[in-house]
């Protein structure tokens, strides 16, 4: 409740709380690390996704805020690399596979970023992916596949700005 009204301040109280209460409680030290990134505190916010992984280290969610964490820092490789731990945890999962793409692409690697958002956009939930599928092909040069992809991804979501703003 407090995360959706951005008082990320209170948030991190009670997910503070809840990690004194059960410690070994990987997910609480991962929701409050995301309230630390959504306040851009990327320090605390990394110390408390690495307690996660320490206590579960198959918690995707950690390992997919880390990569985010390198990603705002501009720290692709790392990013990169802690995308791909939690893809190799839960492969299904297109918000992962979109994360990957996207650093694919700030590392220059279109091609390989094309190839990670068609993976992507084969799960049910693919409108950001094939939206960052026309960044890449836009990249690419090639801006009628670009243009499709960009129309495709209104379907699902007709009010997001960035399609727009890319189109």
């Amino acid at each position: 409740c407090f995360s959706l009204q951005n008082e990320h301040d209170q948030a991190i109280r009670c997910f503070r709380r809840a990690i004194q209460l059960r410690p070994s409680f990987a997910y609480a030290h991962s929701l409050a690390a995301h309230e630390y990134m959504a306040s851009e505190k990327f320090d605390q916010a990394t110390q408390l996704y690495e307690r996660a992984i320490a206590v579960d280290s198959r918690h995707y969610n950690a390992w997919w805020g880390l990569g985010n964490v390198y990603f705002r820092q501009e720290e692709f490789q790392s990013a990169k690399y802690h995308f791909q731990k939690a893809i190799d945890i839960n492969g299904d999962n297109a918000v992962l596979r979109t994360s990957l793409g996207r650093v694919l692409q700030a590392l220059q690697e279109p091609q390989r970023a094309l190839d990670v958002f068609a993976a992507a956009e084969r799960s049910h939930c693919s409108a950001m992916a094939t939206f960052h599928k026309g960044c890449a092909l836009s990249t690419l040069g090639r801006f009628p596949e670009a243009l499709q992809a960009f129309q495709q991804a209104l379907g699902p979501a007709p009010l997001e700005p960035l399609i727009h703003f890319q189109r």
